[in-house]
């Protein structure tokens, strides 16, 4: 049989979702779902992520039920929906544990921001032509934050990433 790839879903997102700023977070509650994962945090020009889970192998076959495939979206759906669900991601010995990967430029991501020629335009309507300048050195700074937003979470992923829309990607 077939298999759908990574490249073929960004690429239908990129065909539909070219004109919007969109975000596309895949859930995937496959036993194989690492490589996918690592291949997104490759991924450029995209605000793309995956939020896949790992099963670990039972050590007690009679004391541990094995996992089924729809366990961690469910658990998953629980954590997001119900803030005192109590589901501890970072507990040891859970047989469903979480990762998640995302594209180089999802800290970019912002809605409705304005952008250098808006705050341009917005400077030289409202302020004196002598703080003109004052509107590189604000864009030069805010091009260095975005650098180092990008680098903190490609270095130290944080185990919870809260994407500001009521979804936590989580890492276990």
């Amino acid at each position: 049989g077939e298999c759908l790839r990574l490249q073929q879903i960004l690429d239908m997102w990129k065909e539909r979702n070219s004109s919007f700023s969109s975000r596309l977070i895949l859930v995937l509650d496959t036993e194989n779902s690492a490589p996918w994962v690592k291949a997104v945090r490759k991924v450029e020009k995209m605000y793309v992520a995956v939020q896949g889970a790992k099963m670990s192998p039972i050590q007690d076959a009679e004391a541990q039920e094995a996992p089924r495939l729809g366990d961690f979206t469910a658990e998953w759906v629980k954590y997001n929906c119900d803030p005192e669900s109590g589901i501890q991601w970072s507990e040891r010995g859970r047989v469903i544990s979480a990762i998640y990967g995302v594209s180089k430029p999802w800290s970019d991501y912002a809605l409705h921001l304005p952008t250098g020629s808006d705050v341009a335009k917005h400077w030289k309507t409202h302020f004196p032509k002598a703080t003109y300048p004052l509107v590189a050195v604000a864009n030069w700074c805010c091009g260095l934050n975005l650098l180092w937003l990008r680098l903190k979470l490609s270095w130290f992923p944080p185990s919870i990433l809260d994407t500001g829309q009521g979804i936590k990607l989580v890492r276990s």
